[in-house]
């Protein structure tokens, strides 16, 4: 076999007018729109509400872990032509067993995330029609998974990301306009940025909302590093988009298994091909970088809002008021903007929801795509009208049950299972997965430098601990 040879960069990429490369920003817009469901509107002005400035390093950290696990994974894609899945065919022990693993916690997430992103629209639309109850608020969201799943039975990627881009750009500018208007203590959001702490709840907390304070205030804190900027569910997806776009080897070919038991092909080591390989690269940088940082803007601006009006007001997000308290952070600039608000989130989170199918069908192709032979592969359409079907099933099987099952009564608590599987357990076993790739896989040239490679390893144990000992004590112990 010819060594691998990376195909010529466009010019938006090599040339020096670097405005021109913001067009690569594409696949990790989904990333940003899909998060900012349960993650951003929710949990990032919950976490205000509850802690004040003292968290905002939780949503730092825990956003830099997930970005470099995507960085690293990207870049390992774009060198080797393969899904990192593809690569842990590969590893010792039975056949496939960590991309099975892997997306056995991704497919357990999926009936959970919609359920709790439908029940968060749910509510704001009852509660714009005055009948805020626990029944209405599960019709509204059972009627908006039956409406997703109809509008995206045949929904295309390109039309997605192009909405995704308007919603998430408008949203995001009025959020931060609200977050700059509110005057922040900016000392106050520094420290809270910077130094680590883990503060505890204040009495009105325990007075008011019982059901939050009986657990320790850490668990919280893991939830919040587990929901925002997403998790395994978008994630796998996402390295299917890369395809989509033609980027470097997929210019030339869609599907590469370049992985063996005897090693993997070799990669021409010439500088021309470095340095192809290189500009290749940048688009990986601004697409991860520009959503990544999307993603932090849009959660501090929530979470700054949360900790100047909800937590001085003694307001949480919590079971059917998961959107309710948030329409203050607009009112409070004006009462004429609470219908701005409404319709701002209810798009946003809307275009979520139509946004899931089609990144959850691309995670879970990718996740069956290394098991299956090429004349014996479902076809990608068939297999988003099965996760159309059985998600929307089991989805709305979960609104439901939780009106007679405790556990399941909160949203919080509803979305806390794939933010603790998918969101932290799941993504720090992919990190150390992709270490080894990388290492097995790439010549020393190709390979991640120390720093990047250190992080990514360093990402993969806090992730993985953070989420078996949540999970353990939130749900076991």
């Amino acid at each position: 076999m010819s060594p691998i040879r990376y195909p010529k960069p466009p010019s938006q990429l090599t040339g020096k007018r670097w405005w021109k490369s913001v067009g690569f920003l594409g696949p990790g817009i989904i990333i940003a729109s899909v998060s900012i469901g349960t993650g951003e509107t929710i949990f990032a002005s919950r976490g205000g509400a509850i802690f004040g400035y003292a968290i905002l390093w939780c949503f730092t950290i825990g956003l830099i872990l997930k970005c470099i696990q995507i960085y690293a994974s990207s870049r390992y894609m774009m060198i080797s032509g393969e899904h990192p899945m593809q690569s842990w065919m590969m590893l010792p022990g039975p056949r496939g067993w960590l991309p099975i693993g892997l997306l056995f916690i991704t497919v357990i997430c999926l009936p959970f995330l919609l359920a709790a992103l439908s029940i968060s629209v749910g509510s704001i639309i009852s509660w714009m029609f005055g009948s805020l109850t626990e029944v209405s608020v599960r019709l509204w969201a059972t009627g908006l998974i039956i409406v997703a799943a109809v509008f995206s039975w045949n929904q295309t990627y390109q039309r997605l990301e192009k909405t995704q881009t308007i919603v998430v750009g408008v949203l995001l500018v009025c959020v931060v306009i609200a977050a700059i208007a509110c005057q922040p203590d900016l000392m106050a959001l520094i420290k809270g940025m910077l130094v680590p702490t883990v503060p505890s709840y204040q009495d009105w907390i325990r007075e008011a909302y019982p059901n939050i304070a009986k657990q320790a205030p850490w668990i919280e804190l893991v939830t919040y590093i587990g929901i925002i900027g997403g998790g395994l569910p978008a994630y796998i997806g996402y390295f299917g988009f890369l395809r989509d776009k033609k980027w470097g080897l997929f210019e030339k070919q869609e599907i590469y298994k370049h992985s063996s038991k005897t090693g993997f092909p070799p990669i021409d080591t010439s500088e021309e091909n470095q340095e192809n390989n290189r500009i290749w690269l940048r688009a990986i940088k601004i697409d991860v970088g520009g959503s990544f940082l999307a993603i932090f803007i849009f959660s501090s601006a929530f979470m700054v809002l949360g900790a100047v009006i909800l937590h001085s007001s003694h307001l949480i997000p919590d079971k059917m008021n998961l959107l309710i308290h948030q329409e203050k952070f607009l009112t409070s600039l004006s009462p004429y903007l609470l219908i701005l608000y409404r319709v701002g989130i209810i798009s946003a989170i809307g275009g979520t929801l139509f946004a899931t199918f089609d990144v959850w069908t691309k995670s879970v192709y990718e996740g069956v795509l290394p098991l299956q032979k090429k004349e014996n592969a479902i076809p990608e359409k068939i297999l988003k009208k099965w996760i159309i079907m059985t998600t929307s099933v089991i989805g709305i099987g979960v609104i439901w049950i939780g009106l007679v099952w405790e556990p399941l009564s909160n949203p919080i608590t509803i979305v806390s299972v794939p933010a603790l599987l998918g969101g932290t357990t799941g993504c720090g076993i992919w990190c150390l997965g992709v270490a080894w790739a990388d290492r097995r896989n790439l010549p020393q040239i190709y390979r991640m430098n120390f720093p990047l490679f250190a992080a990514l390893i360093f990402s993969g144990l806090v992730l993985l601990i953070a989420g078996i000992l949540g999970f353990y004590f939130k749900f076991i112990g």
